[in-house]
Order: C-alpha cells, then structure tokens, then sequence
C-alpha cells in the first residue's frame, strides 16, 4: 500500500502513476474505438447533409466535424455518435480508476481483464447518477416550458408568471446547482464506483457530498491536477518527438530520399488537417527539423510507396493515441487521488485501505442429514454390522 499524505502532494503523483502500460492500454484501446466511432457516424452525418467523401476527407480527414450545413438527421445521428463515444469514455475511466485504487491499496497485480470484468458488473452506477441528475434537469425544464405556454393565456397567464418570479428564480438557481452537479457526475461518478464499488444512490450522495462539503479542495485540487497533466504530458510528446526525430533523421540517411517522400506522403495525407500546422511548429521548436518541409512527396510514389505512407501514416496515428492515452491516464488517476484526499478531509475514511477478508469456514469432511429416513437407514446399517460381529 502506498503511503499518502491526503493533501495537495499526493496529486503530483499522478504524473508517475499515470504512466502505466494497463491504464494506457485501458485508454489506447478506448481512444481507437472512439475514433472508429467518430469516423463512421460522422462521414455518415456529412453523407446525409448531402457532402461527398472526397469533400469531407478534403476537409476533415479522418476526424469528421459538425458544419454548418448539418440538418436535423445529420445532427441526429452525430449525436448518437457522440453519445457512444461518451460512453466508451466513461467505462475506460472507470476502469482506470479501479486500476488506480487497487494499486493504491497495494494490489499492483490487478489485471486489465479484472477491471473489465468489474465495469460489466458496474457500468448501470456509472451511467446512473449523471441520468438521474440530467432527469431531473430535463423535468424542471418542461415544466418551465409547461409554464410559458401558460403565460399566453391573457390576464391569467401574465399574471400567473408575475407572480411565480421569486419561485421560478430558485428553480432556476436549483437548476444551474444541478448542471454543476452533473458535470461533477461526469467527471467524478467513474472514479467513484471504481473506487468504491457504490450504486447509483451512493454515487448521487457522494457528488452532492463533494460539492457541498468540500467544493474549494475539489476545485483547487482539480485545478493542480490539470497542470501536472499538460506539464507531464507536454513532456512524454516532446520525448516522443525527440524519438520520431531520431528515426527520421536516421532512415533518412540510411534509406534516402524515398523514406522522406513516403513520410511526408504518410504525414500530410493521413493527419487530420487541424493538427498539421501545430504538430510542424512544434517540430521546429523542438529540434532541428524544419517547419518549412514541403508536404508533398518529390515524386511519385507508385502503389507500393502509398501503401507505406498509408501504413505510416496510421502508425503515427497510433502513436498520437499514445501520448493521449497517457494524458487521460494522468487525469483519472488524479481524479482517483482526490476523490480519496475528499473522503479521508470528510469522513477521516481512507477508501484505499486494504480489506482483510474473512477466512472461510471449514466444511465437514462428511455430511451428516439431520433427521429423515437416511438417518435412519444409517443407523439400521450399523446395527447389522454390530449383529454380524457378534
């Protein structure tokens, strides 16, 4: 078990427990799914506001965003998109937060597979408090629409609503508590059923509890959380530059000019456009690579050559997914660790102490029935064995 202080130093371990090959591989794998799922409803979503594939790569590459010109069915089905994505998200968080607590707790071989099998089990709490918290968001806000129809009704409306104003003032205060509540529930509700294994209830408790009791060390702590996050993972992709720098460079010289010409093909083709300009300042500032490389292939490429800069290009990809995957990885166990400094602040309670389970009862060697004909079988058994001896 590892020894915490329950204050502002246990968050700046998060950069170190973070970088784990499970939490990663939880958020790698969660991260690959989503972006499959982004992918195909939003190229689906711009196929139905009437833009060809061509158009939308040109535009997005391989992360599709909303535009403009989006209908209805459009944002339908990117919403449901998104809506999937959110999940995943929040499964992999609950994961890494079981991960997180069994390893706090001193348990530092507790399996990707175990923590999968926990989420199957868990997923209705994680998904409970923020529907229960948005139910009642969605409740008050037809009631207010209920009410506006109302309000149309000459003389009686109007004055109906004029009356209500200091009623509907707190509703609408009560309403702006629960939407900080539910991003709360979003943010916090994985790590707390990962943590603590609570149901739905509990977990409503304790975001309510947390926002209530402790909201400043919720709000600092977070906000300390955040700069250990960009400064841990600012510092892995600068690593990881320095490493693709290496091996640019390297093959470069050794293989020649047709590996830069299938790395620049692999990078410009297959990065989304949005991330080329940024990635390049940051390759120039880096390290000695310029930022002015042109970005398109000296030559032809020839089949062979697009289907290596497709490869590539989807390996970096891959490796993009790795450095965000250690990012989330920090996040949640940050989260982990302040979840248990607000618990142990509240209720002098630390969640991360090992349980000690109870040793089972010993079965009999025989089972013996208490009363009916077997026993009585038994005991005419014995009987004619004492009569044979004789």
């Amino acid at each position: 078990m590892l020894k915490l202080y329950f204050n502002y130093k246990d968050v700046f371990r998060a950069a170190r427990l973070g970088f784990s090959p499970k939490k990663m591989w939880v958020w790698f794998c969660a991260m690959l799914l989503a972006a499959t799922v982004n992918g195909v409803f939003g190229y689906l979503a711009h196929l139905i506001a009437g833009r060809s594939l061509a158009d939308t790569w040109a535009m997005f590459g391989l992360v599709p965003l909303p535009w403009a010109d989006f209908s209805g069915w459009s944002w339908l089905v990117y919403g449901i998109g998104m809506l999937i994505i959110g999940i995943v998200k929040l499964m992999a968080a609950t994961m890494v937060a079981k991960i997180s607590a069994e390893q706090l707790s001193g348990n530092e071989f507790y399996e990707v597979k175990e923590a999968m099998a926990f989420v199957n089990q868990n997923w209705k709490s994680v998904l409970g408090a923020p529907l229960v918290i948005l139910s009642f968001v969605v409740f008050l806000l037809f009631c207010g629409a209920v009410l506006g129809f109302w309000g149309r009704i000459p003389l009686i409306g109007h004055w109906t609503v004029a009356i209500l104003t200091v009623p509907i003032y707190f509703v609408c205060l009560f309403i702006a508590f629960l939407l900080a509540a539910l991003a709360v529930a979003l943010w916090y509700a994985p790590v707390i059923v990962g943590a603590t294994k609570n149901d739905t209830f509990d977990s409503l408790f304790e975001v309510f509890s947390a926002i209530t009791s402790q909201p400043w060390r919720l709000a600092v702590y977070s906000v300390l959380l955040g700069a250990v996050a960009l400064a841990g993972t600012a510092l892995f992709a600068w690593f990881t530059l320095v490493g693709l720098g290496i091996a640019f460079k390297w093959l470069a010289l050794t293989m020649g000019g047709k590996f830069v010409d299938i790395a620049l093909a692999g990078f410009a083709i297959y990065t989304p456009p949005a991330a080329i300009n940024a990635m390049l300042n940051c390759l120039g500032s880096c390290y000695s690579v310029s930022a002015s490389l042109p970005m398109v292939p000296s030559g032809p490429l020839g089949w062979a050559g697009h289907i290596s800069a497709f490869l590539m290009g989807m390996g970096l990809n891959l490796v993009r997914l790795v450095v965000m995957a250690y990012a989330a990885s920090t996040v949640v166990v940050g989260q982990t660790i302040i979840y248990g400094i607000v618990v142990m602040k509240r209720d002098e309670r630390n969640i991360f102490e090992a349980k000690e389970e109870k040793p089972a009862e010993l079965e009999p060697a025989v089972s013996i029935p208490a009363e009916g004909k077997p026993v009585k079988k038994i005991i005419a058994r014995i009987k004619r064995k004492a009569k044979a001896r004789k």
